[in-house]
């Protein structure tokens, strides 16, 4: 169970901000019948629970996992080997955690590179022995099965972003692998939606996605036509990206996209020439790797040419 702030213990997948604490709690039901919990009120399956003092419970032992990928790089092959490839989660014991009831939800990566800074997506179990008799709450069996590669949201799920704006929302996806050919069943379903990992194209609709956008995930290729252009152009010898008459680009503002030729990113800070598009501008994107925040020159695009395009605001907001 994971309550973000004052909220409900929820068995649900909880999304918090960095600044709302998330509190992780152990809840036991004894004998199918009467649950024992330190969290105040409990919410399983939508319905509250009463429920017990957790100190009231028999005689048990607590330990906690995080739920975690074993890799930052996955493939579901291509168009004609495509597959949902099982991503490799892994228990991972967190420290200091024996017999604590509650624990605050710490998202970073233990497994893969932390890039996030308290910001990403993490799974927990938690489990519970008391005698000979050991149980865990679900953990890497709990597989989907068709149309994922992740695991069901039994597992419980955290995640934390960084605010409430765009690139907030892709802070989400921090922690979670890069997937070639991330898809799903039906976007509802789509691996990106439920934070599973996601491929270049899919990372910067997800942002969009959960800021109310009608946006499909798809490829680098339909993205021109959920998006206007606002500059075009190639990187020079001084790392300045002019357009065809020598003119420098603008740094138009974070959040919009750099579209290479089948790679995108959005633009996360200004860092080179100020006010002018550089190889040495943060760019956020997702790569053979978990999403980070890179200089472009570091990408592996920067010798690409490059289109600068914003979503279409009536998408954006959903109308």
């Amino acid at each position: 169970m994971a309550a973000a702030g004052d909220a409900i213990a929820t068995d649900q997948p909880v999304y918090a901000r960095a600044d709302q604490p998330v509190t992780l709690y152990a809840a036991v039901q004894v004998d199918g019948k009467t649950w024992f919990t330190s969290a105040p009120v409990l919410s399983i399956g939508g319905k509250r629970i009463a429920a017990r003092p957790l100190s009231e419970a028999p005689a048990l032992a607590l330990s906690w996992n995080r739920i975690e990928p074993a890799s930052a790089n996955i493939s579901n092959g291509d168009a004609s080997t495509f597959h949902f490839e099982l991503i490799d989660y892994r228990p991972t014991a967190i420290d200091g955690s024996t017999n604590a009831p509650a624990l605050r939800a710490d998202v970073r990566p233990t497994l893969t590179p932390d890039y996030g800074d308290g910001v990403g997506t993490m799974r927990y179990q938690v489990v519970v022995r008391q005698g000979a008799t050991t149980i865990a709450s679900p953990g890497p069996e709990a597989r989907r099965g068709r149309g994922s590669g992740g695991v069901t949201d039994a597992v419980m799920r955290v995640s934390i972003r960084r605010d409430d704006t765009y690139l907030g929302y892709l802070t989400e996806m921090f922690g979670q692998p890069y997937i070639w050919g991330s898809a799903g069943l039906s976007d509802r379903t789509h691996e990106s939606e439920r934070l599973e990992g996601s491929d270049c194209a899919d990372f910067v609709v997800y942002g969009a996605r959960r800021m109310g956008a009608k946006i499909p995930y798809s490829w680098t290729g339909a993205l021109p036509g959920v998006s206007k252009l606002l500059a075009a152009g190639a990187r020079a010898t001084d790392g300045v990206y002019r357009d065809s008459r020598g003119k420098p680009l603008p740094f138009t503002q974070v959040g919009d996209m750099v579209l290479f030729p089948r790679h995108v990113g959005v633009l996360a800070e200004d860092r080179g020439v100020p006010g002018v598009l550089d190889d040495q501008d943060y760019m956020m994107h997702t790569l053979f790797d978990s999403p980070k925040a890179q200089p472009i020159a570091d990408s592996g695009y920067a010798d690409r040419p490059v289109e600068v395009r914003r979503f279409i605001p009536s998408l954006r907001r959903g109308r």
